[in-house]
């Protein structure tokens, strides 16, 4: 996978007051505090407007303090941290410590898992680090659903540990999105996409985090400010000339991370636009469950074709999704439309060349998938 809310002063000070006798030292994050297995994360978002839009950048330095008490939830959900061992693809992922199953988070949403949807995200956690090493995620051809296992070259560190105030990290890392059929490019069979991920973290804060658990729960937490450009370079191929570059584009995007002891999870994680100055999503721990959110386990959305040109489809496979929106990369509504005996065609000819993202929301209004896809001209 942040900000200080815009509250007005009186209430910023009066917060300033409540917690200025809970401060103290900074905390150190160990592996101990990383993700293991057997453990199912319960959490929660907040991405509506109105309440995000009240957060400002959050501030760095020593003994700070973020309350985001005040913040609704919009939808729940839940990361079933497994043994390597009980996915699939132990095999293709050897230095892998723990797999988290989760479906899409992107990048203008919430994050860890950036580039898939449903599938695993496979972690290294060791006692000098935390770092993706591969992801497996679902695509679709013809009527099919089929996994591609991507891995990251080199690993995409997460975090260095032990963690301290001021540590800095960062690296390039190259991720194989795999290919996928085409439809509706003259000579062109097949496409694919090679992910580039340039990113720069600093542990720029320590303080205290308040949280909605509960009415209100603080915890003393280590701030990790994230920045990340991915590059998607598409390349087509075609039986007379083989493969051959198409474009490439970019998006950036801003994250704050907050992490305490004891949780085995992120803490807290905001997303920030490319500019650093917008929120698009708020994320934070709610605790641990004994059951996985069904929507993880049963619920998924075919879209195709992956890339597309003039339309694109979508197919939920349960009888309660009434609506699909799309978005663009800034959190923008492009359009919506209604879903109909579980399909819904959306026209994307008037859509540039990138990545789009879509919701999909049943009767009541409640997000109960999201994910991207991509046009190409």
């Amino acid at each position: 996978m942040k900000k200080i809310n815009s509250f007005s002063s009186i209430l910023f000070l009066g917060s300033l007051v409540i917690f200025s006798n809970q401060l103290k030292a900074q905390i150190t994050i160990t592996d101990a505090d990383m993700p293991s297995s057997g453990k199912n994360i319960y959490t929660a978002f907040d991405t509506v407007t109105s309440s995000i839009s009240r957060l400002g950048t959050p501030a760095s330095g020593a003994n700070v303090v973020w309350n985001y008490n005040f913040l609704p939830t919009t939808y729940t959900d839940t990361d079933a941290l497994v043994n390597i061992s009980f996915t699939p693809y132990a095999s293709l992922f050897p230095t892998a410590t723990v797999a988290d199953k989760i479906r899409l988070a992107p990048s203008a949403y919430v994050t860890n898992d950036l580039y898939g949807t449903t599938g695993y995200t496979f972690y290294d956690v060791t006692n000098s680090s935390l770092s993706i090493v591969g992801e497996t995620t679902l695509s679709e051809a013809n009527g099919t659903n089929y996994y591609v296992t991507t891995p990251f070259t080199p690993a995409f560190l997460q975090l260095n540990l032990p963690a301290h105030y001021g540590d800095v990290c960062g690296g390039t890392s190259f991720n194989n999105l795999g290919s996928t059929p085409l439809y509706g490019i003259p000579g062109a069979d097949s496409g694919k996409e090679i992910l580039t991920v340039t990113y720069n973290d600093t542990i720029n804060a320590y303080g205290l985090l308040t949280t909605p658990l509960s009415g209100g729960t603080t915890y003393s937490v280590l701030c990790q400010k994230h920045y990340e450009l991915d590059q998607d370079s598409v390349f087509v191929h075609s039986t007379t000339n083989g493969w051959e570059f198409l474009y490439a584009y970019q998006y950036k995007f801003y994250q704050y991370n907050w992490y305490a002891n004891e949780i085995g999870y992120t803490l807290a994680t905001m997303t920030m636009d490319s500019t650093n100055t917008k929120v698009t999503a708020m994320q934070w721990y709610v605790g641990q469950v004994t059951s996985i959110n069904e929507i993880r386990q049963e619920n998924n959305t075919l879209v195709y074709p992956n890339p597309c040109t003039n339309q694109i489809t979508f197919h939920y496979n349960q009888n309660n999704a009434q609506n699909v929106s799309v978005y663009d990369i800034t959190g923008r509504e492009l359009g919506h439309t209604e879903i109909k005996n579980g399909s819904s065609v959306f026209n994307t000819s008037g859509y540039s060349a990138g990545v789009y993202l879509y919701r999909i929301t049943d009767i009541s209004g409640s997000v109960i998938d999201i994910g991207k896809f991509a046009v190409v001209k």
